[in-house]
């Protein structure tokens, strides 16, 4: 019998209306009881100028062994994990069993692999995940020694993924202090300070004094919590007010 899509679309309708990270986990855990899946992990990469960029990655997860999760996490394995460090450069899932065959591979990330294999978590999936302004993610779904799941169903758990993402990305950044305080003149000017615009030449093209640039672009500063130009470029593209 073929599988019917209600489950997914009762995922979406659940991550419509989530409220809260936990109503998300509920509606995801739900949802992953009527497919393979008998582990996933998660892992959120905040863009660059993000004010939640600290240069580490969230991670989240739940089935694994808890000997590998301790030492997944303890270790950071992830900054070895091929899949993973290369997630936003593919266009699809990338099965586990694939990941030998990856173009390149480093002597750690070798490594991992072989330490993966001794785990037998048996087969699974990586998929990217594309969200706002650079807020991309990386899903793992493990299937054990359960039923490999079909093109029809792989690419339903990929739907699956980016959805449960982007919900991820609208509550975090709904917690973030996001800088729409900026008024209209600020915004302006730091699109062209974006642009690498001195501040005689922002004045040039705005018909203002350089004197009158200078003081918005203070109070860009202040209002982003950034302290030079670049850091405020960043941070304005990364919240999506510069394109």
């Amino acid at each position: 019998m073929a599988r019917t899509l209600e489950p997914l679309r009762q995922f979406f309708r659940d991550c419509r209306d989530a409220v809260t990270f936990r109503d998300l986990r509920a509606a995801s855990a739900s949802y992953y009881e009527t497919t393979h899946v008998v582990m996933a992990s998660y892992m959120h990469y905040p863009p660059v100028g993000a004010r939640d960029f600290d240069g580490q990655i969230r991670v989240g997860e739940f089935g694994y062994p808890e000997d590998w999760r301790e030492t997944y996490l303890k270790e950071q394995l992830h900054l070895c994990d091929p899949l993973a460090r290369r997630a936003v450069n593919f266009t699809r899932p990338y099965f586990w069993s694939e990941s030998s065959q990856l173009p390149n591979l480093t002597p750690e990330e070798s490594d991992y692999l072989q330490r993966v294999a001794a785990q037998n978590l048996g087969e699974g999936i990586g998929i990217p995940l594309f969200g706002p302004a650079g807020r991309n993610g990386y899903a793992a779904l493990g299937f054990g020694r359960r039923k490999i799941p079909s093109t029809d169903e792989v690419l339903e758990l990929q739907a699956a993924s980016q959805m449960g993402h982007l919900v991820y990305c609208r509550l975090l950044l709904r917690e973030l202090p996001d800088g729409t305080n900026l008024s209209a003149r600020e915004r302006e000017i730091l699109r062209w300070v974006a642009r690498g615009r001195t501040n005689s030449q922002i004045a040039e093209v705005l018909h203002l004094s350089r004197n009158t640039v200078e003081t918005y672009i203070r109070r860009c500063f202040e209002k982003l919590d950034v302290n030079d130009r670049v850091s405020a470029a960043l941070r304005g593209i990364a919240l999506g007010m510069v394109d």
